[in-house]
């Protein structure tokens, strides 16, 4: 598999203009979650819940709320229930990210990562400090990018009819550094017979389509498997119709019931 990768590009351009073909929809999405596939080894037999994805738009920068809350079974007829938030913000010019984690399980907080992250320039280095769970701080290597300036990116090389692109990316949910994301891109897939019909503002979703798999490695990390990997039927204005999500043991299906436009700023 040939990889691409644009670091030389993209030290020449900000990511303003590299992302400026790609218009990301301000929206509300709440999807369905249920159990893909259970390897024998998880201990897992049954999984529900839901996640809501909030995208929202300023004048400056883009604002990303995540929730999602699962009830598991185990094997041996156990329940519980996680509960994980995250929330960021990222500068239009791709070069500064503030975020926030908290993860629950059975309503006890299990993780609470805070914190910051700068670019020197789009294709330079970074550095990322953290508030908690206690202070510290560490480098960016060059090349890093944040999450939705990584999605504009996929979105134009998808449009380019590239088959495959690498990239390292720092979101702060984790506390050593930034993933080398390898993403494959190919056609998008056909949803399940009996797949009822999405609520709320539709037209969002008349737009090309692509099927992208993304595969997370930690950095320096290209092993045989990567930590995880995460399935989009991505839209051309950056939601997802549905997704997987394969943390290895087991995945997790998401399926997209109901989309709200948010409003665009008037700057």
């Amino acid at each position: 598999m040939l990889w691409i990768s644009d670091h030389a590009g993209a030290q020449q351009q900000t990511a303003q203009a590299l992302a400026a073909e790609v218009v990301l929809a301000p929206h509300r999405a709440t999807y369905e979650m249920k159990l893909s596939v259970a390897r024998p080894n998880s201990g897992i037999v049954e999984v529900n819940g839901n996640m809501v994805l909030e995208t929202v738009e300023s004048c400056e920068g883009w604002a990303v709320k995540q929730r999602i809350k699962l009830t598991f079974l185990r094997n041996d007829g156990e329940e519980f229930e996680t509960d994980s938030n995250f929330t960021s913000y990222e500068s239009k010019d791709g070069l500064e990210l503030r975020f926030s984690v908290r993860n629950a399980q059975n309503d006890e907080v299990d993780e609470e990562l805070r914190g910051q992250a700068d670019l020197e320039g789009i294709g330079g280095k970074g550095r990322a400090s953290f508030t908690l769970p206690e202070p510290r701080s560490f480098e960016l290597p060059a090349g890093t990018l944040f999450p939705t300036t990584h999605l504009a990116l996929v979105i134009k090389h998808a449009r380019a009819r590239d088959k495959s692109v690498s990239y390292k990316v720092f979101d702060g949910a984790r506390l050593d550094g930034a993933f080398q994301v390898n993403a494959v891109i190919g056609k998008p897939p056909r949803p399940p017979a009996g797949t009822p019909a999405v609520r709320g503002d539709t037209a969002l979703l008349r737009q090309p389509a692509w099927g992208v798999r993304f595969a997370f490695f930690a950095n320096g990390d290209q092993g045989a498997q990567p930590e995880y990997e995460l399935a989009l039927d991505l839209l051309a204005n950056g939601i997802a119709r549905s997704m997987l999500l394969d943390y290895g043991d087991f995945a997790v299906d998401a399926r997209l019931l109901q989309i709200q436009a948010l409003p665009r700023p008037k700057c």
